[in-house]
């Protein structure tokens, strides 16, 4: 169940459509959660999600790994949502906003994987493609964590 309760009581910004309430490749700092509308996803100018779940939550991946945005989330009409300004504390006084995070951070990742290993059984017959498939899945599920868990 998400925890709305405790979301509301965080303040509300609002954003137009075309408005980018994240720009990718920064440190907003702020965690936001949608209140009402609908975002997209954008990274390299591909469209990676379209977001209108009451709850989800934005910017989580730069605050925890304490890294620049990976994506930018642009308003496609009139959006609010709530803001903790100071997510870590927030976090922190809220674990049940914090689990909440975690699972929505699992539902990503999950699909992310699923995606990949589509991917991959579409290329079986390319190997030289598979290889690139493996790399990624490699990265994703080894590598990059022992990196960044290191840091």
């Amino acid at each position: 169940m998400i925890p709305l309760d405790s979301i509301s009581l965080l303040p509300e910004a609002s954003f137009s459509a075309g408005d980018e309430i994240i720009t990718f490749n920064t440190q907003p700092k702020k965690l936001f959660f949608l209140k009402s509308g609908r975002v997209e996803v954008v990274r390299g100018g591909i469209r990676l999600a379209l977001v209108k779940t009451p709850g989800s939550a934005f910017g989580e991946i730069s605050l925890l790994m304490d890294a620049p945005t990976t994506a930018s989330v642009v308003a496609l009409e009139d959006c609010v949502f709530n803001v903790a300004e100071d997510p870590e504390a927030y976090l922190a006084d809220h674990p049940e906003v914090n689990l909440h995070v975690s699972k929505i951070l699992a539902i990503r990742l999950e699909a992310a994987a699923q995606y990949l290993v589509d991917v991959k059984e579409q290329l079986q017959g390319v190997s030289d493609h598979v290889g690139m498939v493996d790399g990624v899945l490699d990265a994703i599920l080894h590598r990059d964590l022992k990196k960044k868990m290191a840091d």
